[in-house]
């Protein structure tokens, strides 16, 4: 081969390249335009719905994360664990809406118990001003056991006014714990009745987890498709969920005015 030819075959190779390259990057840009859906709409095999917030979509300002990228209520969620809150500093600070524990199922013998402070609590909230939900700490390990929940839930609210969701708050205590050993199956199913219940009541449904439940055990997909909101407990400076949430717990060591204790602080995403 001559030299004229070498550089000629040459050429031919590099054209080659990077017409391949060139494709390649085509390609993947088709993937994307299939598989990139706004925040709002599901994709068509009932993917769960992106989340159109990134790692760089939050900061603290004044002591409070906030998102940068879209409207967010900051607000906290409160138990028997933070004593006898002063509620109208809580109002005074930036906090606008409190979720309260009304109750829970013990981890140990499945006794249905109402949170000693949750009537103080919910009266003291609403007096000041400030949005209000519920939650519940279930331990249920049936269907037959999570609509008891949602009836004791309801039974405690009697029709009092909410703005906020009844939360079904799932938690596994420990490895020896009486639902340490639930089934995705059986959680799904019992998050659903929960939920039923709470939704036929005319309350608004919501379910809590973390990422290593919702990994192991929740089917997500099928809350969304049951129209259930998601409340979120991650605590870093940054929500990098992949998928949606209306709810996100960013810290257990927060301090608000009002509160001696450390709380539990939340940003509810407000989406168009």
């Amino acid at each position: 081969m001559t030299k004229q030819q070498e550089v000629v075959v040459n050429k031919i190779k590099k054209t080659a390249l990077i017409v391949a390259a060139t494709l390649m990057l085509l390609a993947t840009g088709v993937v994307l335009a299939a598989t990139y859906l706004p925040a709002d709409q599901p994709s068509a095999d009932g993917g769960l719905i992106p989340n159109p917030y990134g790692p760089d979509d939050f900061t603290y300002q004044d002591g409070y994360m906030t998102c940068l990228a879209g409207e967010s209520w900051l607000g906290i969620d409160v138990s028997h664990h933070q004593g006898k809150i002063r509620w109208n500093e809580v109002a005074n600070s930036e906090v606008q809406f409190a979720m309260i524990r009304l109750g829970h199922r013990t981890v140990s013998d499945g006794v249905l118990r109402l949170d000693s402070y949750w009537e103080e609590n919910y009266a003291g909230a609403r007096d000041a001003g400030l949005q209000v939900g519920v939650y519940f700490y279930s331990q249920a390990i049936s269907v037959r056991e999570a609509r008891q929940e949602a009836r004791f839930v309801l039974n405690a609210l009697n029709g009092r006014h909410l703005d906020f969701p009844v939360v079904f708050d799932w938690e596994v205590y420990s490895d020896s714990g009486r639902n340490a050993h639930v089934d995705a199956d059986t959680l799904n199913a019992c998050a659903i009745a929960f939920c039923e219940e709470i939704a036929k009541a005319g309350y608004e449904p919501m379910v809590y987890f973390n990422l290593d439940l919702a990994n192991r055990l929740w089917d997500l997909e099928l809350m969304q498709q049951q129209g259930y909101s998601f409340w979120l407990a991650m605590y870093r400076d940054t929500m990098d969920c992949p998928n949606r949430i209306d709810m996100w717990q960013y810290t257990e060591t927060g301090r608000v005015d009002g509160i001696d204790a450390p709380v539990d602080m939340n940003l509810y995403f407000i989406y168009e």
